[in-house]
């Protein structure tokens, strides 16, 4: 089974079809956006990986758009973090972000002012990413073309 079936396999499996979803994914380490990355691919989201927030800011400003941010933090988290009101700058709108942060980094995420961590707009999973828990959290967000009743979350269509 190829990587494209295999992915429209587990939308059906899993009762989602999908609606064309993109994700900026930043990560300042190589190996942690390369695994969120495939975890993106796994669930069917389509994402751009970069490697710092002022990226994001320009693919926007050339014209690229983004339904989400999927952040890794890391030591650096807050000179990070205060880059997404650029990005939501840039955007015209307040994007959905999650955080992927390992448990050994669990402090830099304390260290973000309450506003930085609240739901429902600011999410946060441990890496490395379960593709289920990452398929939840892109489920909720509401970009998908249709929800089958009976799986996943609440139908809300």
């Amino acid at each position: 089974m190829n990587a494209m079936n295999a992915t429209n396999a587990m939308n059906a499996m899993n009762g989602w079809t999908q609606l064309v979803c993109r994700v900026a994914l930043v990560d300042s380490d190589a190996l942690q956006r390369l695994c969120t990355g495939n975890s993106l691919s796994n669930v069917g989201a389509d994402h751009v990986a970069f490697e710092e927030m002022r990226d994001v800011i320009e693919a926007i400003q050339a014209g690229h758009q983004f339904d989400a941010v999927v952040l890794g933090l890391h030591a650096g988290a807050l000179k990070t973090v205060s880059s997404l009101f650029d990005v939501n700058d840039a955007a015209g709108r307040r994007l959905p972000v999650l955080y992927v942060v390992h448990p050994s980094e669990m402090e830099c995420l304390h260290r973000l002012p309450a506003a930085m961590r609240a739901p429902p707009v600011y999410q946060l999973l441990t890496s490395p990413v379960e593709d289920p828990a990452l398929l939840w959290w892109l489920n909720d967000l509401d970009l998908w073309e249709r929800r089958v009743t009976g799986t996943g979350p609440a139908n809300r269509r």
